[in-house]
């Protein structure tokens, strides 16, 4: 497990029950889109540990709104105008645990090194065979 709830009250300074610790690693795990026994690297479990301490001290006032809210931009009363949110992170993710995901090893992005374009063919050398 990610975090515990002494962790939570280390980060976060709020009292916290296990299960609402459970409750906000699994939304973390599905907003970071791994589990914990797919992370071998140790800073990136503990910005996970952080992640779910905030997530858990987000859901102690809004974990009605994590699980039943859409999420939405804007919402206008005249037309009924309504825009979501292309990120989808607006009401269910704390804003500090968006904030630490971005220190993840693994959704930082990387450089892919391909072949040439044109690989023209090798010319061989027929004194050499």
């Amino acid at each position: 497990m990610f975090s515990t709830v002494n962790s939570v009250k280390t980060y976060t300074n709020k009292d916290v029950s296990l299960d609402v610790v459970k409750r906000a690693q699994a939304i973390i795990e599905i907003f970071v889109g791994k589990d914990e026994i797919d992370i071998p690297n140790p800073s990136d479990l503990l910005i996970l540990d952080k992640m779910t301490a905030y997530q858990s001290a987000y859901m102690l006032d809004n974990e009605d709104v994590v699980y039943s809210q859409i999420a939405s931009t804007s919402v206008g009363s005249g037309d009924s105008t309504q825009n979501y949110d292309t990120k989808m992170s607006a009401p269910w993710i704390a804003p500090l645990a968006v904030m630490a995901a971005k220190g993840l090893s693994f959704k930082k992005p990387r450089s892919l090194h391909t072949g040439k374009m044109f690989q023209l063919p090798r010319r061989i050398d027929w004194r050499k065979i």
